[in-house]
């Protein structure tokens, strides 16, 4: 076997198992949709757009396994390596950076509000995406000041959503 068939089946191998991951996200989050509760003034229930997401990553994975199989058969594969592994090898530190920084967001719901965890969020991806300056830093904050103002005026204030409240906005 050569080198380049080598990195050919590590390629197809690779990404039928990220389309499959997608499936079993999808599936999880199917099987999880039927414990979310509706939500108070919704029209759409939280459990109905939850399923339709869910249904969509099935769908899609499906496909993307397909569609894997396929490219392997006509030989796609061979000879290069894939540009979507070549691109997330790049800004593979800067892809773990953001997921950490939304799992982070995610446990500061609860903790400090809705808004707040989104203003720290915005803040430090807006950050951690360009020079690690002072002036950028305020920069950063300043904008996701703003981005926090818009948002809470238009979901909190005229559509009237709630959302978890927090330290400054109840």
């Amino acid at each position: 076997m050569t080198q380049e068939t080598v990195q050919a089946n590590k390629s197809f191998i690779l990404k039928l198992l990220i389309n499959v991951a997608v499936c079993l996200i999808g599936l999880a989050f199917f099987v999880g949709s039927f414990g979310v509760a509706r939500g108070f003034q919704q029209v759409v229930g939280a459990d109905e757009y939850s399923r339709f997401l869910s249904v969509l990553l099935m769908v899609l994975g499906v496909m993307g396994v397909g569609r894997s199989i396929v490219d392997n058969r006509k030989g796609l594969f061979e000879g290069q390596e894939l540009k979507i592994f070549v691109d997330m090898q790049r800004a593979g530190g800067r892809i773990i950076t953001l997921f950490l920084l939304l799992v982070l967001n995610i446990s500061l719901i609860r903790l400090i509000g809705y808004f707040e965890a989104g203003f720290v969020f915005m803040t430090l991806a807006i950050f951690s995406l360009g020079a690690k300056t002072a002036k950028r830093f305020g920069s950063s904050a300043l904008f996701a000041a703003g981005i926090t103002l818009i948002i809470y005026v238009v979901f909190g204030i005229i559509l009237n959503i709630y959302l978890p409240r927090g330290l400054i906005f109840n």
